[in-house]
């Protein structure tokens, strides 16, 4: 769900906080983290990651899963064993590979 915006109203915080939690708690969230916590990722750097995509691409569910399964493609390819099994090891290895802080 994406919110308008007038010029100088302040950003509505809980409701992007109410919209990711539906997000988060969503069947198709439920299916992508199972599917990819059977590959090795624990289910809250899953959600970490898909939180951090949710925001980037203001609320778009669709482009944050997509994206998701890509970034988690890809690091299925990468030696991860120098990071921590945390969410914050995941989001330091995307990270890495994408460029940004």
């Amino acid at each position: 769900m994406v919110m308008e915006q007038k010029y100088g109203e302040p950003e509505r915080k809980e409701n992007v906080e109410t919209d990711m939690k539906q997000f988060l708690q969503s069947r198709p969230v439920h299916e992508f983290t199972e599917l990819w916590h059977r590959e090795g990722y624990t289910k809250m750097g899953i959600h970490e990651l898909l939180s951090e995509l949710y925001r980037r691409f203001s609320g778009d569910e669709k482009k944050a899963l997509e994206r998701g399964e890509e970034i988690l493609a890809v690091l299925k390819m990468v030696d991860l064993s120098k990071f921590k099994i945390k969410p914050e090891g995941l989001v330091k290895a995307m990270r890495k590979l994408f460029g940004g802080e």
